[in-house]
């Protein structure tokens, strides 16, 4: 009651501040203003009693000509014509004119506005004898009249007495309601009205703003719920926006889109068809089950009648369409009534206020514009019941969605939080139960090894069965845990450039015992030529064996194949079988974590991650897993990788591993014999490593880990080299990796395994996985060891020292024999020098010979070091310097320059052996030819005083300090710069002097005594 009373008084209020009180009004056709003082703020009704003229339209001054006591009688405005217009038959169809005389102060120089609502149903403005404004075409017949009721203002000034004559033809030929001036016109200054209507205007707007604001969020809720109810509120919400825009006095809708009168009703009717049909669904609910579906049939087929007759109905036949579209809705309105007034008692009003406060500010709003109607009143729109109603609704509407958040995310935290202990149970559980696993594994595997022969088969074939149960324990374990670490975000890639072809083998060879027993084909499509791709490998590998894992699971027959394809920039894998296939259903849910398949026979089951795995390691590598398939017709797994944008071509790789790998063997027999005898001396000091891996960089790597000072290494890039070299040399260790195109690491190893025993020729496995089922194949195959890649150096050298232990003692003897010589001559310079003049033979064989002949000097002033004293000539080691010099200029042209400044008559100077060479070799190797264009090194040797400056400079790369302060630092190697630097402090007490700094070059000088040595001139020569 409080919430009814406060309402109307703000209704009242209203009206108290628009009303026109105190106003004069019209008696006898005259509106005497000359005594209205507020102009400024108030506009004017002219209501009151008009002259009328029924049947004529008026022409401008015809009324100062006229008898007006027979013309024209009084009639109250606003009000209907029916009964002056026809008597008799009190029909609204017809035509006549109004007049009214206006006096103003002669005194105000104004301007002034008279606002013309809805005139049934066309109308023209005169003011003193001049057209103003109009809407439509009054005529005196139905057929010249044009119908068009917009409100409209018209303008004009007061004569010089201060008197305005208003003549308004109006003509009815289409309204079945009272025609004629129904509606209040308002009189003021053409300030004041327009002010008015901006505001009335304004206020309209934002209601119907307000209104489809509210119909949005309605339809987020039914978005998000999929609840009819918030759908057909909204549909209603629209509908009334429309009617309220359509058919309020100022008709916004009709002025903003151009509707035609005919177009406006029809408009009107939809609405109200879609209003009433909307307010029904949202109370069907209340609808007794048996007559429900009755009311949905007959309110659904009116619906359709109703929007069929709106479009096609005139303007003359809407009032009939209105009023049954009204009646129809009378028991709707019953239905709302009885579901929201029960909800309007004292209950309903201390458990939810706001609510009844929403549905009376509403049903206010609707009264009143029900008593505005029939009264034919004009007030300024008065929005505040609307907007309080709204207001409050959207509170509610917030209250409840807020309450149902809060719900739902304490739920969800909850949720969150269980399946964390959840995570974290399995995880502990996980860690707990593989120690004893494994423990459990291994004793069966003890047992089986050394009982076999004694076992029955009935007790063998039981303890395979645990064995095989146990390592799929174990498997599902590790799955468990890479689901955790997943979720918690722990697990990081290790990109690197990856050979696809080769994974894929490895991980089919893998696999390939599940292909027993079954005709059931692994083929590997991938072209060896196929680009590299970025990927952690050890990952890369985990994908794809769970693919294919789960692929011949399901596969009873045919073939599980992997092909792939560059698209868009990407290479696409795909992974397909010819298996039972997939229903639409469990594809939506295969890569759901924990989700299986339905099973109708006896495959091994699992906890259902491997495919949630292997889609989140695809997605961390930025790509996507999708699956294609039909129940019988096998499935297809698509998945894409990065490619590795340094990479070229698998192709190129292979053809330049393979071109070097062919050089190198085809210069050991054309080598000297000298040459020959060498490095089976060589051969025999140190063990010989045959290294596989069809990445040369791999290779290059395990060079570098594994010095070439303790093993003879060999490199090849594939297995069928490998095998040759086997059958052709003796070899120490065999170290090759797993994951190799065409034959993979486990083929190469059971190849060699039917040639030599394990303790004849041990084989060393280089494996990106660590899983036990990856290293059991490999010992399966045959192998000794293996080393997880990234390789850990020491690891690395501790198996590879175990593996060559046998003979170490030989090994050890030859090379203390050999290891001056053999520090003094590098592998790789031979190798080089014979490749250059190699290829001097067919394209400059002036320049091979003039090699040949420095190499020979070279070879001969090397040899010569042996057994000598601790000093020899500068001439014999600028000797071996030129040489040397000669065949790197040859090697890298004119990337390599040196300048020569030597005084003269300082070749025969003494100084230790090898002392400038292996200067002159470090600037050039680290640091003129480690820049793309090279550069230049500088030999300098100067007499100062009693004492020769040799310098070696170059402007190649650089160091920085602490590679400076570690490089002569113990360190691996052989005779380098340590190996200088000690000799020439235990002659002269002051070793080599290091300059360098990064980007800026080395400079690396000492001081030798210069003893008797007299210097006559200076000479400076640059060789190219």
């Amino acid at each position: 009651m409080i919430a009814v009373v406060l309402l109307t008084a703000g209704r009242l209020t209203w009206l108290k501040l628009f009303e026109s009180s105190g106003q004069p009004y019209a008696v006898d056709g005259v509106l005497d203003l000359q005594g209205w003082s507020d102009w400024e703020n108030r506009t004017l009704s002219l209501d009151g009693e008009w002259r009328f003229y029924p049947n004529s339209l008026l022409a401008p001054g015809h009324g100062e000509d006229v008898d007006l006591s027979i013309h024209g009688s009084g009639i109250e405005v606003p009000g209907g014509w029916n009964t002056r217009l026809n008597p008799e038959s009190r029909s609204p169809y017809g035509f006549g004119s109004y007049r009214l005389t206006i006096r103003v102060p002669p005194e105000r120089d104004a301007i002034y506005s008279v606002y013309m609502p809805e005139v049934r149903n066309a109308s023209r403005l005169y003011a003193n004898g001049r057209l103003v404004a109009g809407s439509g075409v009054p005529a005196a017949s139905e057929a010249a009249h044009v119908s068009d009721n917009r409100p409209y203002t018209g303008t004009f000034a007061p004569d010089e007495q201060g008197r305005i004559e208003l003549i308004v033809q109006v003509a009815n030929f289409t309204d079945s309601r009272n025609g004629g001036l129904v509606r209040t016109l308002k009189f003021g200054t053409a300030e004041a009205i327009a002010s008015e209507r901006q505001l009335s205007m304004a206020v309209q707007v934002f209601v119907a703003a307000a209104l489809l604001i509210q119909a949005v969020f309605l339809l987020v809720f039914f978005v998000m719920e999929r609840r009819r109810f918030w759908l057909f509120l909204a549909l209603a919400l629209i509908g009334f926006t429309v009617i309220l825009l359509n058919s309020s006095e100022d008709k916004l809708l009709v002025q903003w889109f151009s509707l035609t009168l005919e177009w406006s009703y029809r408009l009107l009717c939809l609405s109200l068809v879609l209003l009433s049909y909307s307010l029904l669904q949202t109370v069907i609910d209340t609808i007794p089950p048996k007559l429900r579906p009755w009311m949905q049939w007959g309110y659904g087929l009116a619906a359709l009648i109703g929007t069929a007759a709106s479009l096609t109905v005139t303007v003359k036949n809407n009032q009939p369409l209105q009023y049954a579209v009204f009646i129809l809705s009378t028991p709707i309105t019953v239905l709302l009534l009885r579901r929201y007034i029960p909800r309007l008692g004292a209950k309903a009003f201390f458990g939810n206020p706001l609510q009844l406060l929403a549905y009376a500010a509403f049903m206010n709003h609707v009264l009143w514009w029900t008593l505005y109607e029939s009264l034919g009143l004009k007030l300024l729109y008065y929005p505040f019941d609307l907007i309080l109603g709204m207001l409050l609704l959207s509170s509610i509407w917030i209250r409840r969605y807020y309450a149902l958040y809060t719900d739902q995310k304490a739920l969800t935290a909850r949720l969150e939080e269980m399946i964390r202990q959840k995570d974290a149970f399995l995880a502990n559980t996980s860690h707990e139960l593989r120690n004893p696993l494994h423990g459990m594994i291994n004793m069966t595997e003890a047992v089986l090894a050394r009982e076999r022969a004694r076992l029955e088969g009935r007790s063998r074939g039981e303890l395979e069965t645990v064995l095989r149960v146990g390592r799929r324990m174990a498997h599902m374990l590790n799955d468990l845990l890479d689901a955790a670490r997943l979720r918690e975000r722990m697990l990081e890639l290790q990109l690197t450039s990856v050979a696809l072809h080769p994974i894929v083998q490895g991980v089919m060879d893998m696999l390939r015992f599940m292909c027993e027993g079954k005709p059931v084909a692994l083929v590997n499509r991938v072209a060896a030529e196929l680009p590299n791709v970025y990927a952690d490998e050890h990952r890369l590998i985990q994908i794809l064996f769970n693919l294919l894992h789960n692929a011949l699971k399901f596969t009873h027959q045919g073939e599980v194949g992997v092909t792939a394809r560059i698209g868009q920039g990407r290479v696409v894998v795909l992974v397909s079988d010819t298996g039972i296939g997939m229903t639409p259903e469990t594809q939506a849910r295969v890569f759901e974590p924990y989700e299986q398949a339905d099973r109708d026979d006896d495959r091994e089951g699992g906890f259902g991650l491997g495919l949630s795995i292997t889609r989140q390691l695809v997605e961390l590598h930025g790509g996507s897993l999708r699956v294609h398939s039909a129940p019988g017709e096998g499935a297809e797994f698509v998945f894409e990788l990065n490619l590795d944008a340094s990479s070229e071509p698998r192709v190129q790789l292979l053809e330049e591993a393979h071109e070097q790998q062919a050089a190198a063997i085809a210069v050991g027999p054309a080598a000297p014999a000298e040459a020959l005898a060498s490095g089976q001396s060589e051969a025999a000091d140190r063990p010989r490593i045959l290294a596989v891996d069809d990445d040369a960089f791999n290779l290059r790597i395990l060079r570098s880990i594994l010095d070439d000072d303790a093993y003879d290494i060999v490199t090849v890039t594939s297995g069928a080299e490998a095998l040759a070299l086997v059958d052709a040399h003796a070899w120490d260790l065999v170290v090759t990796d797993v994951m190799m195109p065409l034959m993979s690491g486990y083929t190469l190893t059971r190849r060699i395994r039917e040639r030599y025993a394990v303790s004849e020729l041990p084989i060393l496995l280089l494996t990106a996985r660590s899983q036990p089922e990856d290293i059991e194949q490999g010992f399966l195959a045959g192998a000794n060891d293996y080393v997880t890649k990234p390789v850990e150096p020491r690891e690395l050298r501790a198996r590879v020292q175990a593996l060559t232990e046998l003979k170490r003692s030989v090994r050890e003897r030859l090379r203390m024999e050999a290891a001056w010589l053999q520090a003094q001559i590098e592998p790789h310079f031979l190798l080089n020098t014979l490749n250059s003049i190699a290829a001097l033979q067919a394209i400059d064989p002036a320049r091979m010979n003039e090699l040949i002949v420095h190499f020979g000097d070279y070879l001969r002033e090397k040899f010569k070091f042996q057994n000598v004293g601790e000093l020899v000539s500068l001439h014999d080691e600028l000797t071996l310097v030129r040489a040397y010099v000669y065949i790197e200029q040859t090697r890298f042209r004119e990337r390599l320059q040196v300048e020569w400044d030597i005084d003269d008559d300082t070749e025969q100077l003494l100084l230790p052996p090898y002392s400038i060479q292996p200067l002159v070799e470090n600037a050039i190797r680290h640091g003129v030819t480690q820049r793309r264009q090279g550069g230049t090194v500088r030999i300098v040797l100067k007499r100062l005083a009693d004492v020769v400056a040799i310098s070696v400079a170059d402007d190649g790369v650089g160091m920085t300090a602490e590679t400076v302060r570690r490089l002569l630092q113990p360190h691996p190697g052989g005779i380098g710069l340590r190996n200088v630097d000690l000799r020439l402090k235990r002659l002269y007490g002051a070793g080599l002097v290091i300059e360098s700094a990064p980007a800026q070059g080395t400079a690396v000088s000492f001081r030798v005594g210069a003893g008797s040595l007299s210097f006559k001139k200076t000479f400076t020569f640059i060789e190219k």
